[in-house]
C-alpha cells in the first residue's frame, strides 16, 4: 500500500506556492505516493488568545476549524507545510495555525512523521523560513528533512528528486532504523524534564507513552554518545527545574 501525504498551502493565492506543491504532486504519484493539498485559507483560523487552556486542560475555547486541522494531519504518513515567505518569516495565516498548535510542544502528537517544506519568495527569506519551520518540526515531535525554495527568478527551474530524497528515504523507513540528531535528542530531552516537573496533564502523558524512560519517542538507531548525551542533558537540566 502507498503512502499518504498532505500538504498545506498557507498562501492566499494559489499561484507560486501552490504551483510548486501540484508539480510535487505529480511527481511523487508514480511513486506510490498519494499526496492532498489543502487551502489554509479555506480553514477558519483565529489567532491564539493566549490563554494557555490547550496546555492545562487540553482543550482549546476557540471556536473555529484548528482542532480540526490537527486531527486530520494525525491521519497521514508525511506533511508537507507551503509558504511564501512575508517580512523573513512563514505566511501570517500559518503562523496563526502553528500557535494554536502549542499543546503540541507539550505533548507531541507527530512523533516519527517526516515533514518536507515547499517555500516561495519574492527574493529572500528561503533560509530564515526554512530554519523556522525546522523548528516547529521538532516542537512537534515531527522530522524536519528537505526544503524545496523557489524564488521568482528561478520558479520556472522545475524539482529535482534530490530535492526531497530525505523526505521519501523516512516515509519508507521503518521507526526503528531511524537516528535522530542532537538537535532532536535536546528538544526531547527538554521537553521529557518540564513534562516531568511542570504539569500532571504532560507528566500523565508522557508516562503513558513510556517516553520518560526513553532517550528518544521510540527505539531507533541511536549512537551511543548521543544516547548518553541526552541522559546527562536531561539529568543536569531536571535536577534544575522546580518542581509544581
Amino acid at each position: 500500500m502507498g503512502k499518504k501525504v498532505i500538504a498545506i498551502n498557507s498562501s492566499k493565492r494559489k499561484k507560486n506556492t501552490y504551483g510548486l506543491l501540484i508539480e510535487l504532486k505529480e511527481q511523487l504519484k508514480p511513486l506510490d505516493i498519494h499526496m492532498d493539498i489543502i487551502h489554509l485559507h479555506d480553514y477558519s483560523i483565529k489567532a491564539c488568545a493566549g490563554c494557555e487552556a490547550c496546555i492545562m486542560t487540553d482543550r482549546c475555547p476557540i471556536q473555529d476549524d484548528s482542532q480540526k486541522l490537527m486531527k486530520k494531519l494525525l491521519t497521514y504518513d508525511g506533511i508537507v507545510i507551503g509558504s511564501p515567505v512575508y517580512m523573513n518569516q512563514v505566511s501570517g495565516m500559518l503562523k496563526n495555525f502553528f500557535d494554536r498548535t502549542c499543546k503540541w510542544a507539550h505533548r507531541p502528537a507527530l512523533y516519527g512523521v517526516p515533514m518536507l517544506f515547499v517555500i516561495s519568495t519574492a527574493g529572500s527569506g528561503i533560509k530564515a523560513t526554512s530554519k523556522y519551520l525546522k523548528n516547529v518540526a521538532l516542537q512537534w515531535g515531527a522530522f524536519p528533512t528537505d526544503t524545496i525554495g523557489r524564488k521568482v527568478s528561478t520558479m520556472d527551474k522545475k524539482i529535482v528528486p534530490e530535492e526531497y530524497n530525505k523526505f521519501l528515504q523516512h516515509l519508507a523507513m521503518p521507526m526503528e532504523h531511524y537516528r535522530p540528531s542532537f538537535g532532536q535528542i535536546i528538544y526531547f530531552s527538554v521537553y521529557k524534564a518540564l513534562a516531568l516537573k511542570l504539569l500532571d496533564i504532560d507528566r500523565n502523558y508522557w508516562v503513558e507513552k513510556g517516553w520518560h524512560q526513553k532517550a528518544y519517542f521510540f527505539d531507533s538507531r541511536l549512537h551511543p554518545l548521543k544516547k548518553l548525551f541526552g541522559h546527562l542533558f536531561f539529568k543536569r537540566l531536571y535536577r534544575k527545574i522546580n518542581k509544581v
